[in-house]
């Protein structure tokens, strides 16, 4: 049996160490620095920066995680 995959839109994929705001159907939900990704594989490592107000208690400060990469929305932020 084939597994299926989604597969992250190849022109909005993050890049490592730059910083994003991350969102997921439509939400924005916080701010992030890529600390670990290849490019075209199916996680990134993050570091929440700061969360939207409401979503403190979900991503606090300095927080690390692994996101799968074609569930989420990544807008580069500049700063």
């Amino acid at each position: 049996m084939k597994h299926h995959h989604e597969s992250p839109d190849r022109s909005t994929m993050p890049i490592q160490g730059n910083s994003y705001t991350v969102s997921r159907e439509g939400k924005e939900l916080f701010s992030a620095i890529i600390t670990e990704y290849k490019p075209a594989s199916c996680w990134a490592d993050v570091e929440v920066i700061e969360a939207q107000p409401g979503y403190e208690e979900y991503y606090p400060q300095q927080t690390s995680m692994r996101l799968k990469v074609a569930l989420y929305d990544f807008t580069e932020t500049k700063g």
